[in-house]
């Protein structure tokens, strides 16, 4: 028997069973619940299979009269949500396309059978299980990381909790300039929703300062019964020459180490970056980049 497949406004959507589903599968991240989608999302729409079997969010935007999907700030992948034979996958492909002939979709990290189908470029994310505990997790650090810990350690450094108001002010002074693509209004929508899972113990910030309180690193944690996401991290230019930010993620991961947890650094495809969490001995899951453009000329210059 067929599976029922039909893409719902998020009005008509049962936020009930939806959220019961993102909850209920270890692919459901917290960027798809319906209390997340809402914030960040100007407009979005669902896939939904059955009586809630499956999910998957669709942000849309308008464009001179044109709906195009796209992935809103501070959120790093969406994708379906529960087990999907690829034989659905290819119908829900063929309803996407037709609800949105131009996307930028960034499949989740268990949606691998979409690289047998379309042409994505998987991305880099990598991860820690808290529940192996510290000594262990400590035991895969590369050496140039325990290096820069043992010196953060002569630095006399002050491991401490924040405002989110510090953490997202402070991120957005050090790399607005870089970030083209992320508006006041995203910072707005984003400082919201982090005010919201606070009140639920789903947002956390810690810091790492001088003896004189001078913030060095900072970052914003989202958290919920899987994993914790490090989705707003930010070091200063002094903090990087005290190693604050080794120090800092050093100190969460203790802090939550033993608990049966995920630790998600959130990316990254800058080499940089990527290094530094690789010194942490992670696993890489990667997520699935697919942008397509249906529209023949000119309407497929709207955006690429």
């Amino acid at each position: 028997m067929k599976r029922r497949i039909k893409i719902l406004a998020a009005k008509h959507i049962d936020k009930i069973k939806w959220d019961h589903c993102v909850a209920a599968n270890t692919n459901g991240l917290i960027y798809s619940s319906t209390t997340y989608l809402d914030a960040m999302a100007k407009n979005w729409q669902g896939v939904v299979v059955d009586d809630y079997a499956a999910v998957m969010a669709l942000p849309w935007k308008r464009k001179l009269g044109i709906r195009y999907g796209y992935t809103p700030a501070f959120i790093q992948q969406l994708g379906l949500i529960g087990q999907i034979p690829k034989d659905d996958l290819s119908r829900i492909l063929k309803l996407i396309y037709r609800f949105v002939a131009l996307a930028d979709i960034h499949f989740n990290f268990g949606n691998t059978d979409v690289q047998q189908l379309l042409p994505v470029i998987p991305r880099n994310n990598f991860i820690i299980d808290l529940s192996e505990g510290y000594t262990l997790i400590k035991s895969r650090y590369k050496s140039n990381l325990i290096e820069n810990i043992r010196k953060a350690s002569h630095e006399s450094l002050v491991y401490s909790t924040a405002e989110i108001s510090e953490g997202i002010s402070l991120y957005h002074a050090q790399y607005q300039s870089r970030l083209k693509h992320t508006h006041e209004k995203d910072y707005s929508h984003f400082s919201m929703i982090c005010e919201l899972l606070h009140k639920k113990d789903q947002c956390f910030v810690r810091t790492a300062k001088t003896q004189q309180n001078g913030i060095l690193a900072i970052a914003v944690f989202l958290k919920d019964s899987k994993r914790i996401y490090n989705i707003m991290n930010t070091t200063t230019p002094e903090g990087r020459q005290k190693e604050a930010n080794h120090f800092l993620l050093n100190q969460v991961i203790h802090e939550f180490a033993g608990q049966d947890l995920l630790f998600d650094f959130e990316g990254s495809e800058l080499p940089g970056v990527r290094e530094f969490y690789e010194g942490f001995g992670v696993k890489n899951q990667p997520y699935f980049h697919y942008h397509y453009n249906g529209y023949s000329w000119p309407a497929r210059l709207l955006k690429r």
